[in-house]
């Protein structure tokens, strides 16, 4: 369960999504105003400690055919992750509400939705 693991260690996350976000949003055109969801520029050259690009690590999609297909294949795991993660969340917090998977995933009596919770002593 996550409850156990330290705060530090549970907010060590954050730096790196804050870094990945900062990067994508200072793109033009924004992906809100006509740029591509998800799609980041070659950071390969830009600084010295990133060797590989984040979307295309190897180059294996040179063809525009399969960036294409490519998003939309990741736009569609992540829709699925999603449910995926709040079945598990729900099934959880309440037994039997998912009928495939009921029995499967033990009973958890915190909350769910306030992951810092227990120890979050920031405020």
């Amino acid at each position: 369960e996550g409850d156990g693991v330290p705060l530090l260690r549970r907010l060590q996350i954050f730096p790196l999504i804050g870094m990945l976000e900062s990067y994508g949003e200072i793109l033009d055109p924004h992906y809100t105003q006509g740029g591509l969801p998800g799609y980041y520029p070659p950071i390969k050259a830009n600084r010295p400690e990133l060797w590989f690009n984040l979307y295309d690590p190897f180059n294996w999609f040179d063809e525009e055919k399969d960036k294409v297909r490519g998003r939309q294949c990741e736009i569609n795991n992540g829709r699925l992750a999603m449910l995926g993660i709040f079945g598990i969340l729900s099934e959880a917090k309440v037994p039997g509400s998912v009928p495939l998977i009921s029995g499967l995933i033990p009973e958890y009596s915190g909350n769910p939705m306030i992951p810092f919770e227990t120890d979050f002593t920031l405020f």
